[in-house]
């Protein structure tokens, strides 16, 4: 309807509906604008539930932990040892190592390091009896959310209360099973899900990774907790999230799908269920260190994957507006559209207007200027200049707060002015992801990982076959080799 109205007004008054077009998307703008800087705001008076473990005399639940693997046998040793080293009783932890058939090289590296496979009929013995190999059967989407919910029934059938996920490259604080099951006892009942903050240990690697930083900085220290602050629904990340699995079965699509396997955005997606059921989300006082994209060839992919996801899960919850905004109740549901149909929007109109705006100052061409009467031109200039300026200041105070208490912040304040250059590229890598949804073609961009790892946050009992210290409460393993002694 709205392309029709579109085409009929470009016919019978094209002046009038380009300059009504453009009302409406500074108006978009002007509304996006004021959403993000109420969240951000919000955000700021955000306080966490709990700061550090508290001792109790009640009994831990039995925790599972999905970790979903592809093509990354280099990789694999490293996670295992950094899941390894997780403070968690082994004999109520769980963890799920998802490889697909075909990965025969991941495969082979979980062999090596002496990984059973579940329902190999091994017994569950030595100090990697609480990791078990989960083969995915070929016939499903080769996808991630795929992967997560061959796995889930093994995480309900041995009695698990809550689970997460952790991807490749991740480095989760050791203590964040035990902080979340602390924070879920105190946490409201409708808090089914902690989302833990992501950063990024490469930050000064280049002026990609230094924005990637900047970027994750703001998004989990502002934004997140704004939404989480005013109830309203809360984008998951990928990993980190530890949920109420008995929730997760509530919520479950057709089928018993806890993910949704041909989404490339699942954890959106599901944080949309999550908040048409009526539960809430909160974050969790704990760190998971990941692997920042180096290259702009991989930002491409990446971007791809989630603004396509975005507009992906934006149509699925959109199908029946009436029905939508009942169940969600209609501030959230609008908020939530505003996320993921106006991110992805915003990066496809920014290229168009910066082009107008660059048109227009160069060389004043007056078919520019008809197009915006004076309410629209004065709106657009103010945001052109106010809102680049307020978003540049965020990340450079942003990057200062961080200084004092990290290594060397002060020299990530020169990549703060390529943020510009990195939103262009965004918004091609949004258009390629708007083809890729219409034409069919859209896939799962993987994003690789290793590049610079190194074993120096590891202890030399979780790496090397080596003797084990028997000080703390959850004992850290090492990884028995074929012939080790």
């Amino acid at each position: 309807m709205v392309l029709l109205t579109l085409c009929c007004g470009l016919f019978l008054a094209p002046r009038r509906t380009v300059t009504a077009v453009a009302a409406v998307c500074v108006g978009f703008y002007l509304v996006f604008a004021l959403f993000k800087m109420l969240v951000t705001v919000a955000g700021r008076g955000h306080r966490t539930l709990l700061g550090t473990v508290l001792p109790s005399s009640r009994r831990l639940p039995h925790y599972g932990v999905l970790l979903p693997v592809h093509h990354e046998a280099n990789m694999l040793r490293r996670l295992v040892a950094r899941v390894g080293g997780l403070h968690y009783p082994r004999e109520l932890l769980h963890i799920y190592l998802l490889i697909e058939q075909d990965d025969e090289e991941t495969l082979a590296a979980a062999a090596e390091i002496g990984l059973r496979v579940h329902g190999d009929g091994r017994p569950a013995r030595g100090p990697l009896s609480h990791v078990v190999v989960v083969v995915i059967p070929p016939g499903g989407p080769r996808t991630k959310p795929n992967a997560m919910n061959v796995a889930f029934p093994l995480v309900v059938a041995d009695g698990c209360r809550y689970v997460t996920i952790y991807d490749a490259e991740d480095r989760p604080d050791p203590d964040q099973l035990l902080l979340a099951v602390a924070t879920f006892r105190l946490a409201r009942r409708d808090v089914v899900c902690l989302q833990a903050e992501l950063v990024f240990w490469n930050d000064d690697t280049n002026w990609v990774s230094a924005l990637y930083w900047v970027g994750y900085k703001v998004h989990f220290r502002h934004f997140l907790p704004g939404l989480a602050r005013l109830g309203l629904p809360v984008p998951l990340g990928g990993t980190s999230n530890h949920f109420k699995v008995s929730t997760l079965l509530e919520v479950a699509l057709p089928g018993g799908l806890v993910w949704d396997p041909h989404n490339l955005t699942e954890d959106a997606d599901l944080g949309a269920r999550l908040a048409a059921a009526g539960y809430r989300v909160d974050l969790l006082a704990s760190v998971t260190l990941e692997e920042a994209p180096v290259s702009s060839r991989v930002v491409d992919k990446q971007q791809r994957r989630w603004k396509g996801g975005y507009l992906q899960t934006a149509l699925v919850h959109s199908r029946r507006p009436v029905r939508g905004a009942a169940r969600m109740g209609p501030h959230r549901w609008l908020a939530f559209l505003l996320m993921t149909f106006g991110t992805p929007l915003t990066f496809l109109l920014n290229p168009l207007f910066l082009a107008l705006a660059a048109a227009w100052f160069g060389s004043g061409w007056e078919p520019i200027g008809d197009l915006f009467p004076a309410p629209v031109y004065y709106t657009a200039t103010a945001l052109l200049v106010i809102g680049n300026f307020g978003i540049m200041l965020e990340l450079v105070q942003t990057t200062l707060a961080e200084a004092p208490r990290t290594r060397g912040r002060f020299g990530l304040l020169k990549y703060m002015f390529m943020s510009q250059v990195m939103w262009l590229w965004m918004s091609f890598s949004t258009y390629v992801a708007v083809f890729e949804l219409l034409t069919g073609k859209r896939g799962w961009h993987k994003t690789p990982h290793g590049h610079a790892e190194t074993d120096d946050d590891l202890e030399p009992g979780l790496l090397l076959p080596a003797q084990v210290p028997q000080q703390r409460q959850a004992a850290a393993f090492h990884l028995a080799t074929p012939g080790a002694p």
